[in-house]
């Protein structure tokens, strides 16, 4: 069984979708975000350190993944044959892979960037 401690308004929903897809059984957990700084509550904190979202355990081995892309991998290693991941070495493959790490390391910079300065408005003193 797969544990899936969702942060609200973060990432963790790409892993629901992906585990949806593969028909495997899950379950989640809920954090809600401070509603005054929007930062994690201890509880997720004691789990990540860093109060991330995604993490997911996986009550089979123990074992606790961090980072989409990191979960992602994790999860088609322990179900190969899946026909969403394309057989290695292929083009296919590599066009997989490359946009498992676009998502996290060209796309996400600017959103990120977008949700914050949209914020500052907002929340910025005077």
């Amino acid at each position: 069984m797969i544990v899936v401690h969702h942060l609200n308004n973060s990432r963790s929903q790409r892993v629901l979708w992906l585990l949806e897809e593969m028909g495997l059984p899950y379950e989640v957990k809920r954090y809600e975000r401070n509603a005054h700084n929007m930062l994690a509550p201890p509880e997720l904190k004691a789990i990540h350190p860093l109060g991330k979202s995604p993490v997911i355990e996986d009550t089979a081995d123990g074992a606790l993944v961090a980072e989409t892309g990191a979960i992602i991998e994790y999860l088609m290693e322990g179900h190969p044959g899946s026909p969403l991941k394309p057989a290695p070495g292929t083009a296919a493959a590599r066009r997989w892979t490359y946009w498992l790490h676009y998502a996290e390391g060209s796309a996400m910079p600017p959103l990120l960037l977008k949700l914050v300065f949209g914020q500052l408005p907002h929340r910025a003193p005077g």
